[in-house]
């Protein structure tokens, strides 16, 4: 008599939980389902189970009875996942920066080399239109001078 009590008592939360319903525990609001016969539109947008599935996931559900054990352990596993991501991305980030920093001190050689050049040939060009100024002075001078 105390078995079919216990049972009676444990089973009770779901006494008023109608077939279409899948309760998750307490503090948790019920899933609703509807059910939709062959050819019959929905009011709105929604996802379908056969009732081979509905009845799968309902007693999945419903017998769980440590679904925040497996939510908990689910948030854990999804957050490691990220923090591998993240972690890969930081370590490859590390190589792909040193090739990086060595492309650009090439360019700031490369860059360095042709500012070179061009202050050398700056002053070759300062040098010889200082010649040709003298040369034009000197000559216009012997010009008028000549006349």
């Amino acid at each position: 008599m105390s078995f079919f009590l216990s049972v009676v008592i444990f089973l009770s939360p779901l006494v008023d939980i109608p077939p279409t319903a899948i309760w998750l525990g307490k503090g948790i609001s019920v899933v609703q389902g509807e059910k939709i016969k062959a050819g019959e539109t929905a009011k709105a947008t929604k996802m379908m189970l056969s009732v081979h599935d509905f009845i799968r996931l309902k007693s999945a559900m419903e017998n769980s009875t440590d679904l925040c054990s497996w939510a908990i352990t689910e948030t854990y596993n999804e957050c490691m996942q990220g923090s591998k991501r993240q972690l890969d991305i930081a370590l490859n980030r590390e190589s792909s920066q040193t090739d990086l920093i060595a492309a650009y001190e090439h360019r700031l050689k490369e860059t360095e080399t042709s500012l070179s050049k061009s202050e050398n040939y700056s002053k070759i060009l300062l040098y010889v239109v200082g010649g040709l100024a003298i040369v034009s002075a000197s000559t216009t001078t012997m010009y008028l001078i000549g006349k």
